[in-house]
């Protein structure tokens, strides 16, 4: 189990639910994909059913030259065989360059709508979705499940699904051969789709277990890499090793337990095909002393007969491909099946220009069923107006601010902007209005003029540099390397935190929003760096409702209200110097955090002794009858 904000518990660490998805139900769901190529898709077959038509033609070849040019030495006959053959191999070669070329365009498109749809999909699912899903476990759907799909549509499947079409054929010229050798063949097919069909319901959910253990090596990498100052600072470098060597050695075991069945399924099948040519190659042998059968008709047959197989061979080879595809498939769906737990409403409105008059309604909220963290939230913050909301860790601040944006839609209650309940109004209109600054700031993988642009794509280099200056950036990015176009990494390691938190800042001022989020924007910097920040947002704030979470009290004395958590309720609710004056929960905070170390002794032996009272009272209170 993880710990996560606002004392809400996260199981992403569980084991992944089993799948339950069907072979049909998954091949109907991918043909939606593959059907807007109907077309494609069908040329792609007339090409190999080309070559595969243009491959009946060889053996009778053969056979003519054997039982007709070779006896007569008729070397007019061998030059038309040889012309005839060269020419079939070139319009083969044609076809099957045809055929590659189409459906590697149909699988590139089809994989490129798959893929879309997917991203997109988990883009619009809410925070529970990522609060209970290891990063490594959705990149690796994303990436290797698709690359699996990948392999299969590239790979011979479609050639061979197509090839069985030619069975019927070298059926029946095997039968116009000699009905009594296609017997032989008859009685040992079966005996190959059987294997065949044993192998696939063996190897898929062992497929489905490798790409599970190649998600949890994922979810190591990505882990270790994101933490890697972490492990380095306290030496643990050597445990992370050894965590990314178990998950690995983990996927190495299911991977060779799966080869171990490819490796015994296709020497079983060979063994089964190798005793049929060995049954014909007997019995032909016998017609042929008998007179019943040339020489040139037993080696036509051969040729046939090694067709015939082909397809069931390849069908066979690919099945291994297949099945791990549709575990591959049965990942990706289970992810476009995941519903997001905020939607708009049919009929949702966009919010009109607003004020920034926001009002909670008796909101109560869980992020576990049974387990409410907030608790009857009554709560109004007039337009223009600096809220700063104060407390214990794990007392329910962050999750107000979540409802805001609403990136959580409360359990019961309601939340307001200027009148609107936020669930009758779209999401995108909604967060236009709303500008966030987390504690933990996000940089992209691209220029400092990008990550400020992220507020206003359509923004002018002159509004991005305002913005800056705004937000007390300018003058240092000037200073770096190549300025607004230097590049930093999604970290921002070339970067100091408070530089990460200005930048920041500017992407929320170039938003322009009416409702401004901080979260503990000023944290963990050095004091000048703060008192820059603060200067910039006492710029930003100036006419827009803002909610403001600090543990610094000092940067809240000025705010127009002061609420108090503890455990999900508000306790106490006023001004920096309302709140002392009542002499409630807000003073003792502010007397411990600016109390000198004499003064928190007391404050502390202080609260020992009440803690004592209260023990002793209980203890010789009556008990009632």
């Amino acid at each position: 189990m993880m710990w996560s904000g606002s004392g809400r518990v996260s199981s992403r660490t569980a084991e992944p639910p089993q799948l339950k998805g069907k072979v049909l139900s998954t091949l109907v769901r991918l043909y939606r994909y593959a059907r807007p190529y109907y077309s494609r898709w069908a040329l792609a077959a007339v090409t190999i059913l080309g070559v595969s038509l243009l491959q009946l033609v060889p053996p009778w070849i053969t056979k003519y030259v054997i039982d007709e040019a070779i006896p007569h030495a008729d070397r007019a006959i061998l030059l038309s065989a040889a012309g005839a053959l060269v020419a079939l191999h070139v319009a083969r070669g044609v076809m099957a360059f045809l055929n590659r070329y189409i459906i590697t365009w149909v699988g590139q498109h089809v994989l490129y709508l798959l893929g879309s749809d997917l991203f997109q999909h988990v883009q619009r699912l809410g925070l529970r979705f990522y609060e209970k899903r290891e990063a490594g476990d959705i990149m690796s759907r994303l990436t290797n499940d698709i690359n699996v799909l990948q392999q299969t549509l590239y790979g011979n499947t479609i050639s061979s699904i197509v090839g069985v079409l030619n069975l019927s054929v070298y059926f029946v010229i095997l039968l116009s051969l000699n009905w009594r050798l296609t017997l032989l063949i008859v009685c040992t097919a079966p005996a190959m789709v059987v294997a065949s069909a044993i192998t696939a319901q063996i190897l898929r959910p062992r497929y489905r277990r490798v790409q599970e253990k190649v998600a949890a090596v994922n979810t190591v990498l990505q882990e270790n890499i994101s933490g890697v100052r972490v492990s380095k600072a306290f030496a643990r470098e050597d445990a992370s090793t050894r965590k990314f060597e178990e998950r690995n050695r983990e996927n190495m075991r299911a991977a060779l337990q799966t080869r171990a069945i490819q490796s015994i399924s296709g020497p079983t099948i060979q063994l089964i095909q190798t005793f049929s040519t060995c049954m014909i190659l007997w019995y032909g042998v016998s017609l042929i002393r008998l007179g019943q059968l040339s020489i040139g008709e037993l080696v036509a047959f051969l040729s046939y007969a090694t067709a015939f197989y082909q397809p069931v061979n390849d069908l066979i080879q690919v099945n291994n491909i297949i099945q791990q595809a549709l575990a591959a498939s049965d990942r990706i769906f289970q992810f476009l099946d995941e519903r997001p737990d905020v939607v708009d409403r049919p009929g949702a409105v966009d919010l009109p220009p607003v004020e920034g008059h926001v009002r909670f309604e008796g909101v109560t909220f869980a992020y576990q069923a049974g387990q409410p963290v907030l608790h009857g939230i009554d709560l109004e913050a007039q337009p223009g107006q600096l809220v700063a909301l104060v407390g214990h860790t794990g007392s329910g601040k962050t999750t107000i601010i979540n409802l805001i944006p609403r990136f959580y839609d409360a359990d019961s209650g309601r939340v307001l902007i200027d009148g609107h309940d936020l669930r009758d109004v779209t999401q995108a209109s909604l967060r236009a209005n709303v500008a966030i600054v987390l504690q933990e700031t996000h940089l992209f993988d691209a220029s400092v003029r990008t990550n400020i642009q992220y507020g206003k794509l359509a923004a002018t280099d002159e509004e991005i540099e305002r913005a800056a200056r705004l937000a007390n950036a300018h003058d240092f990015i000037r200073q770096l390397p190549e300025g607004y176009d230097t590049e930093v990494s999604g970290s921002g390691s070339r970067l100091s935190r408070g530089q990460r938190q200005r930048l920041s800042l500017a992407r929320a001022i170039l938003k322009n929003p009416r409702i401004l989020i901080l979260d503990e924007a000023t944290s963990d910097v050095d004091t000048e760096t703060e008192l820059l920040i603060q200067e910039a947002l006492e710029r930003v704030m100036r006419g827009r409702t803002s909610f403001v979470i600090a543990h610094r009290l000092s940067t809240i004395r000025n705010a127009g209200k002061i609420v108090v958590l503890d455990h999900g309720r508000i306790v106490e609710q006023g001004t920096h110097d309302e709140l002392l004056e009542k002499g409630g929960v807000y003073r003792e905070l502010y007397e411990i955090q600016f109390a000198t170390p004499e003064q928190l002794a007391l404050v502390t032996a202080k609260e020992e002794s009440l803690r004592n009272g209260r023990a002793e009272e209980r203890l010789v209170r009556p008990v009632a009858v």
